[in-house]
């Protein structure tokens, strides 16, 4: 075999792994893309509602549902996962929060308070599926899916 014909197929090969690197690195961040999709489309899906039972404001009515995500603030700042237009709410209410697989309620130091099923909420508590949350003048009832 001739040199000239040696350094050829070395080059052949070196062109064969570094187009198999290259090829290796894109397949690894496709991998990557899809993963984060995925993850994008699981949290954002939708885990359960509140439903609206009974409200003095004029602005919701009853009936309304509103979606549940991981972490959902209640509040009257237009910044909350749900906005309640309520002068007797507080700007950050409460909290419902997803964990370890259960639904948690944790007031933020409201003036009016949260309550859970007429008893008011002090510490973070779990929530399940038909628990009526109070706060300001409405009533929320926990569906879960």
């Amino acid at each position: 075999m001739s040199p000239a014909l040696a350094l050829f197929i070395l080059r052949i090969l070196l062109a064969i792994l570094l187009y198999a690197f290259i090829g290796g690195i894109l397949y690894l961040l496709w991998l990557d893309v899809k993963r984060a999709g995925d993850i994008a489309q699981t949290r954002d899906r939708v885990r359960g509602q509140l439903l609206l039972i009974a409200s003095d404001l004029p602005a919701l009515p009853t009936g309304e549902t509103f979606p549940l995500l991981p972490v959902t603030s209640i509040g009257r700042a237009p910044t909350n996962t749900i906005h309640l237009p309520d002068e007797t709410a507080s700007l950050e209410h409460c909290l419902i929060s997803q964990r370890n697989g259960k639904w948690w309620l944790e007031d933020l130091g409201s003036r009016n308070g949260t309550r859970l099923n007429g008893l008011t909420v002090s510490i973070p508590t779990v929530i399940s599926a038909g628990d009526v949350i109070e706060l300001g003048r409405s009533q929320f009832k926990l569906k879960l899916e």
